[in-house]
């Protein structure tokens, strides 16, 4: 009997996409074991290559269009559009990815091109939307998204704010009238790994924002500008969201949307492992691969490594990670993971190839 073997990785974050990282995972699996029964199940975590991977995973249409970026220049960004269902993804709009390592603008950033695209999923009439938002660029509480959909956000002169989380803290009164037009046309869910509250210690600003180039200065003025938003927002709507798990991600996009929107945060693993059938897939495999940029304690807090390793330990198959790095001192077999073989060395950037030949070496290991 041939071996079946489950490929499921996750993006190596900034270099190689979940479908990339799978075919090449297979690659290296056929090179040792050609006869083996290889299944591709990349996994997205909301962030860049969502609808890449979802696409390879349940077809569907795949739209594209220019929009603002998380600064100025312009983003080429997509939507997936399947059955009933649109799925935006953040990152390819508004994304971290979208800007240079040394041109952060935490302050700045903003999320108005993922608004953009929001709005030309509503106005095709698709009555579910789905939001995925890992990768952010920004911490602007998901205002400039909603700016592009006709919201205005407004300093004590009725004047309207700059774009970014940084101007927030003017934030005096918010118009939402706008916003009508839209409502009822879709029903939209935000799908994110996290589970953190827009404001705090766990929040989105003291979090997230120092991954996004904010210094420790900057963090405050980004929690104090959350805060003021919250207050302002909420009051507005007559919804409390800013404590709802979740509604810190993507600098607080979430909450803005849940907010002002009314939309939903759901777990993203759950919704893309139900989407590509991955349970039943995980029971009828021998074993199962992985990978991801960074293994770490994290991982296995709501995010791809760690809810896969429980739905293997739930079906008593073997899971074998493949990171870029991963945190030594863990032990990662007491954590349920069968093996852990990271890839990078001394700080070289990790290629296909690299992730090829691992499996191989693994697969050798395994079958030896």
């Amino acid at each position: 009997m041939p071996i079946n073997i489950l490929v499921a990785p996750t993006a190596y974050k900034g270099t190689i996409s979940p479908s990339e990282a799978a075919r090449a995972i297979s690659t290296g699996v056929r090179e040792v074991a050609g006869n083996a029964e290889v299944v591709l199940a990349p996994i997205a975590d909301g962030g860049d290559g969502t609808i890449e991977t979802l696409h390879m995973a349940v077809g569907g249409t795949v739209n594209s269009l220019d929009v603002r970026g998380p600064l100025a220049k312009l983003a080429h960004a997509s939507w997936l559009h399947f059955g009933d269902q649109a799925v935006v993804e953040l990152a390819n709009a508004s994304g971290l990815a979208l800007l240079p390592h040394d041109r952060l603008e935490p302050l700045s950033a903003h999320t108005a091109g993922t608004g953009e695209v929001l709005a030309r999923c509503l106005a095709s009439g698709v009555p579910r939307i789905v939001v995925a938002v890992g990768g952010s660029a920004s911490t602007d509480g998901g205002t400039g998204a909603l700016r592009a959909l006709g919201a205005k956000f407004l300093d004590v002169d009725r004047l309207e704010l700059q774009f970014g989380g940084g101007d927030l803290r003017r934030l005096h009164s918010c118009d939402l009238t706008e916003l009508d037009k839209w409502r009822g046309l879709a029903h939209i869910r935000v799908a994110t790994d996290v589970t953190n509250p827009l404001l705090g210690a766990a929040g989105a600003a003291r979090v997230f924002a120092p991954q996004k180039g904010a210094d420790p200065q900057q963090v405050e003025q980004l929690e104090a500008a959350l805060e003021r938003l919250a207050d302002v927002l909420e009051a507005t709507t007559g919804r409390s969201c800013r404590d709802v798990p979740g509604a810190g991600a993507a600098g607080g996009a979430a909450f803005g949307l849940a907010c002002a929107l009314g939309a939903e945060i759901i777990p993203g693993f759950r919704w893309i492992a139900d989407l590509i059938q991955l349970a039943p897939k995980v029971a009828a495999a021998d074993l199962v691969i992985t990978g991801e940029g960074r293994l770490d304690q994290q991982s296995l807090s709501g995010k791809v490594i760690g809810e896969l390793s429980e739905l293997c330990r739930r079906h008593g198959k073997p899971l074998y990670v493949l990171p870029a790095l991963a945190d030594e001192f863990v032990d990662w077999q007491k954590l349920g993971i069968a093996s852990v073989v990271p890839l990078a060395k001394h700080g070289k950037p990790i290629s296909a190839r690299d992730i090829q030949s691992a499996s191989a070496r693994l697969i050798q290991e395994i079958t030896a």
